[in-house]
């Protein structure tokens, strides 16, 4: 097997990442979403042939010398980038006073405020079905950058 090839067997599993989204060792679908997302022609099944071209492209976007490999310092390049990115939203998000620090007033503020967007009937507490409910919401939502969950 070519270093490539091997490369993108070990990057198969890539396509199908969990939230963080930095994970590069392989491993399938949690949910229906990410099944159905993954299964291009909706039979049901997920086959290398569905994987390949985005595996493909994730490949090449971390292949940052353009040399056919990934090195070491490629894929740590890449955790570092979706680390910092991560960092960012999550900062945007709960230091809603800017001063670089997530005060636990703030984190206790930012729970309330997810909770309180989630609870369709108004309870004052989330089920099941509205957490499934608020997050195909917000995965139908472009990404806006607003403090808000």
């Amino acid at each position: 097997m070519t270093r490539f090839a091997q490369a993108l067997a070990l990057l198969a599993g890539v396509v199908l990442l969990p939230a963080p989204g930095i994970a590069m060792e392989p491993y399938l679908p949690n949910s229906a979403d990410g099944f159905s997302k993954a299964d291009v022609d909706a039979d049901g099944k997920i086959t290398a042939a569905e994987l390949t071209p985005k595996v493909e492209r994730r490949f090449v976007r971390l292949d940052t010398d353009k040399n056919g490999e990934l090195t070491a310092a490629e894929i740590e390049a890449a955790f570092k980038r979706a680390l910092e990115r991560r960092r960012d939203r999550l900062m945007a998000r709960l230091d809603t006073d800017k001063d670089g620090q997530i005060s636990r007033a703030e984190l206790d503020a930012a729970i309330e405020r997810l909770i309180v967007a989630a609870d369709t009937d108004k309870d004052g507490a989330v089920t099941v079905e509205e957490v499934r409910q608020f997050r195909l919401v917000k995965a139908a939502k472009p990404a806006t950058g607003e403090t808000g969950n």
